[in-house]
């Protein structure tokens, strides 16, 4: 569990908070306006309108009253800071990051638009915190940081970074580590098998990418439509570019099938997170200085930032295909 304290505002806390808290006062007063002005020019005698139709009335009348709800709650809790006059000093670790990625709409009833909304979360000794992009952007896992917070709009003050006393030791041990040269290694069945998932995904994305634009062509002229095929010619750019994608995949893999070796890189974990999403599985990253990874839970909580790693890639498309910890344990990728 992090440290915390309870302390009075200083000026510039409460400076902050009056600056947001003047934003959200005048947000709803240019909606409105915003609004308005648009009734009036899309309704010439808008009044007339709304008055013969009362269940448009009624479902305006709920929507802005959900709205202003909101917004009044949001003040509410700023102003509610503002009177106590106190915050949370949080002092401890960050052990973990979580982007939540949020998407809505998409269908029929929304005309086909969506809206993804990002929320960042910080855990210091594995307690969760809402951050904005900036608090979640400075820090890194590992780091020692105090964190500002008032304590009823959950609104981050100030998030200050503790400098760690062994930095300079670290950052020497760590360029020691990538200076490391690694030969190749001849590839093992299960490289072999890795090497296949490769390809498979590959064909598999490429087909899924291709396969809308080569269906609209084929229905064109099975339909008889062949002046539109042709009119239409952009259309084929996007097959004819997956395929030439997929070539290339397939030449490597058969390369990489013919050379039988791997190529090793030495690496230092710089940041890890967790991405979560209501639409599509969650994920997470291993953020080194040689990309970012992909991982499963399991080898996730294994590793830790500043733990040195070997990653091995194919000799043709640079692809990872397993990395190898500090306790030389091999794990796969793909």
């Amino acid at each position: 569990m992090p440290i915390k304290e309870n302390l009075p505002f200083d000026p510039e806390d409460i400076k902050n908070l009056r600056k947001q808290l003047f934003a959200m006062l005048m947000f709803p007063v240019v909606v409105i306006g915003m609004f308005l002005l648009f009734i009036s020019f899309v309704f010439k005698d808008f009044k007339n309108s709304f008055a013969g139709d009362s269940v448009v009335l009624y479902i305006a009348i709920g929507f802005c009253c959900f709205f202003f709800g909101i917004i009044a709650y949001m003040i509410g809790t700023i102003a509610m800071d503002l009177r106590r006059g106190m915050k949370h000093r949080i002092s401890g670790k960050i052990t973990d990051k979580r982007l939540n990625v949020q998407t809505s709409g998409g269908g029929s009833g929304t005309g086909g638009k969506t809206r993804t909304t990002r929320h960042y979360y910080l855990y210091v000794d594995d307690e969760e915190f809402s951050v904005d992009y900036q608090e979640y952007a400075k820090v890194r896992v590992g780091m020692d940081v105090v964190m500002d917070r008032a304590p009823k709009s959950k609104k981050t003050l100030k998030l200050d970074i503790l400098t760690q006393s062994n930095s300079e030791q670290v950052a020497s041990e760590g360029q020691k580590f990538l200076e490391k040269r690694i030969p190749h290694t001849r590839y093992t069945q299960k490289d072999f098998e890795a090497l296949k998932r490769i390809w498979y995904a590959a064909l598999k994305r490429r087909m899924f990418l291709a396969a809308p634009f080569v269906s609209i062509g084929i229905l064109l002229l099975i339909s008889g439509f062949w002046g539109f095929a042709i009119f239409l010619f952009p259309l084929w750019m996007v097959p004819l570019y997956q395929a030439y994608k997929l070539f290339k995949a397939h030449k490597n893999y058969r390369r990489d099938k013919f050379s039988a070796h791997k190529k090793g890189v030495a690496a230092l974990i710089e940041d890890k997170r967790t991405i979560t999403s209501n639409r599509t599985s969650n994920s997470n990253n291993i953020r080194t200085t040689h990309g970012t990874l992909t991982v499963n839970t399991i080898t996730y909580n294994k590793l830790s930032v500043g733990d040195g790693i070997t990653i091995f890639k194919t000799q043709y498309g640079n692809v990872p295909i397993s990395i190898v910890t500090t306790e030389q344990e091999e794990i796969y990728l793909v």
